[in-house]
């Protein structure tokens, strides 16, 4: 009696380091999260760096691919910045990749540089001066992206090395899968690549937390942007008005007025100031010192808004 099932088709081969192992089968069920991350970052980044550099800046994200470790690192160009970070309490280290356009762009534009004419970069390696203008930014940038990372933990990104070869930015076996996140930086009329690339084992823990939801919300409602927009708009400057008084002359004493001229007016009880025409306080009129001061001793409430109806009322 033969054990092998009549009608049993041929037997299929299963390679398990293929690109179709379970670390590929399982990325599309964390890759909503990442993504929503990303945006997160992005608008992060894009703050920082009009902070740093004081120029038009835009940053979106990329694609999200998983590409074997000894791919990755034949993609990048001789050179390229390059920061190997340990991300406690991640296992492993992540990689940060600048390219020379990018890294040329920030540090003129750092310096006073338009980047109206864009520069070549050629094979050159960078300068010991442009290294040591990237390292803040790169510190800024760090911190910005374990900010997008807050919902799943407090990570501490430090940095481990520098390099500008690629040949020697190894941190993880060949084959081990990796997630590439890309970011299009512009600033001005330069623009350039940011890659940050995670070893998929490193999230692997938090692979139920990454398709749970639970940063959904906290990422969408994006708080720190909406509290930086807030600060932003209390920190802008207004004009306030208030009329002291008026009086009624005819047109031909204003034409006989002449300097030393002095006319008497009545002092109201209250004054009323505002913006824009808008009514905002109610005070009284008086002195600080040597100047003419008012002290606010109410605050106006919104007026009514008109019906949105549009019928017509009578008495």
């Amino acid at each position: 009696m033969s054990d092998v099932r009549e009608g049993a088709g041929p037997v299929s081969g299963y390679a398990l380091f293929t690109d179709q192992g379970p670390t590929a089968t399982r990325m599309p069920t964390v890759q909503p999260t990442l993504e929503r991350i990303n945006d997160r970052f992005s608008r992060f980044l894009r703050a920082t760096l009009l902070q740093h550099l004081r120029r038009g800046v835009e940053v979106s994200s990329g694609s999200i691919e998983l590409v074997r470790h000894r791919e990755l690192i034949e993609r990048f160009a001789m050179p390229t910045y390059i920061a190997l970070v340990n991300m406690k309490p991640l296992h492993g280290a992540i990689l940060i990749a600048l390219d020379s356009q990018l890294v040329v762009s920030i540090v003129e534009s750092r310096f006073g540089g338009t980047g109206r004419f864009p520069m070549r970069t050629g094979n050159r390696d960078f300068t010991a001066f442009e290294l040591k203008s990237m390292r803040r930014v790169l510190d800024a940038t760090l911190d910005q992206f374990a900010l997008a990372w807050e919902p799943f933990g407090t990570f501490e990104p430090e940095v481990a090395r520098l390099e500008t070869n690629p040949q020697f930015a190894g941190f993880a076996p060949p084959e081990e899968m990796i997630i590439l996140n890309a970011f299009e930086v512009q600033i001005d009329h330069n623009r350039g690549r940011l890659d940050i690339c995670i070893p998929y084992p490193a999230v692997e823990p938090m692979h139920g937390e990454l398709t749970s939801g639970i940063a959904e919300d906290t990422v969408e409602r994006d708080i720190r942007w909406s509290e930086e927009l807030r600060s932003g708009v209390e920190q802008a400057a207004i004009t306030l008005n208030v009329e002291l008084g008026e009086i009624v002359i005819s047109v031909a004493d204003l034409v006989g007025l002449r300097p030393g001229n002095v006319f008497e007016m009545d002092r109201p009880e209250t004054l009323t100031v505002e913006s824009g025409g808008v009514p905002l306080f109610r005070g009284r009129w008086g002195r600080y010192g040597r100047k003419i001061g008012l002290r606010i001793e109410e605050r106006l409430s919104r007026p009514p808004e008109p019906r949105k109806n549009g019928g017509v009322h009578g008495r």
